[in-house]
Order: C-alpha cells, then structure tokens, then sequence
C-alpha cells in the first residue's frame, strides 16, 4: 500500500473524527450532549484546578488569601468556564446552526497544521458542512467573560479588562487546538521518555480517554 505524502498523525482514536472525514453535522440533541460532556469531564476539572495553581503561583489571582482565596480562585475559573461551554458549545452553535467541536488535519507540513489549528478559533461548519465564521465561538467567549463582571472583584470588572479576558481565552483555545492536532506526535514524544517501568504500568492499567473531539 503506498504511503501518503507528509502524513505525520499517527494512530487514530475509534471515535475521532478528522477534517477529511465525510462530514455528519450535529442535531440539538447531541450539541447539548457535547456541553454537557465537558461539563462533568473530569479533565475539565483537572484543567481548573491546574489553572488555578498557576495563576496562584505566577502572581496573576483574584481572590486573597489562604485557603479561601484558593477556594475562590478555583470556584471563580470554574464557572468561567461551565458558562463558557454552554454559551460556545451549545446555545450558540445551536441558535446559529454552526458545530462546536474541533476537527483535527493531521495531514500536510507542520507549519500548514499550526495555521490551520490556530484559524480554527475563527473559523468553524455550519451545519451544511460549509465553512462559516465562527460567530459561536466569538459571541460565547464575549457572553461569558462579561458574565464575569457578575462575581469578580471590582478591580478586576469593567469594559478593558473584559477585552483582555476575551483576548486570553481566544488565546487559550488555539493553544487548545495545537495540542488536540498534535497529539499523536506529543504522546510518541512523551512516550518515548517515559521509563520502561511506567510503560509497563500504562498498559496494565486503562485510564480513561479525556481526549475526544469535545
């Protein structure tokens, strides 16, 4: 069988679906499936927890001091982000009629993999298959930081620092997106250096995927 030309993904999870892949949009039901698994991911709350040490310990927090501020700081990004999924991976994407989800390439030359994730923040099907602006992605990013302004603390309220916050979590989902493409390569990579003791260990144990096209 002849090989493809500048083909670098890699093994293909079972339910993964790929840009090049026919195409089946998503009815209501299953983008309020889609919300909702993000919702009680358990990566979801890993992700928050992770985010809220790193912004404890680079300086960058809201809340102040001891193990409150800690508690506030994470209940605080938490509803930042369950608001967000719902605005951008359901209410939106269904008013709109646009799809949620991101469709990895894992086809084409590195350079063309990144620009092709990272324009994926602006860019996403409507449910025909056509690409469309990603109004869903724009108007729930903007929905939810101005939530926001609901429970933070006055200085950290107010029409800049909302842009800034939006501009950060455009940010955060091309990051998002560049590792999703790239995933194959980062797990061979990880894999690789892992010791053969704990590889041994991998494959007697079976985590759970919390990676997936959501």
């Amino acid at each position: 069988m002849p090989v493809e030309p500048e083909t670098s993904g890699g093994a293909r999870r079972a339910d993964e679906i790929l840009a090049g892949d026919p195409y089946q949009p998503l009815t209501p039901h299953q983008k309020w499936a889609h919300f909702l698994h993000r919702t009680y991911s358990s990566a979801t709350f890993a992700g928050v927890a992770e985010n809220t040490v790193w912004t404890r310990v680079t300086g960058g927090f809201i809340y102040c001091c001891g193990a409150a501020g800690w508690g506030k700081e994470y209940g605080a990004q938490l509803a930042d982000g369950e608001s967000r999924q719902f605005f951008a991976n359901y209410f939106f994407p269904t008013l709109l009629k646009q799809d949620p989800r991101y469709f990895p390439k894992r086809r084409g030359s590195t350079i063309g993999r990144m620009w092709y994730a990272t324009t994926r923040v602006f860019v996403t099907r409507n449910d025909s298959g056509r690409e469309a602006f990603n109004y869903s992605e724009l108007f729930g990013v903007a929905f939810s930081k101005s939530l926001c302004n609901a429970y933070y603390p006055d200085r950290m309220r107010g029409g800049w620092q909302t842009f800034y916050n939006i501009l950060g979590t455009f940010q955060g989902d091309a990051t998002s997106n560049l590792t999703r493409e790239f995933r194959p390569e980062i797990e061979r990579l990880i894999h690789k250096h892992t010791p053969q003791r704990l590889q041994a260990w991998e494959k007697r144990v079976s985590l759970p995927n919390t990676s997936s096209q959501y």
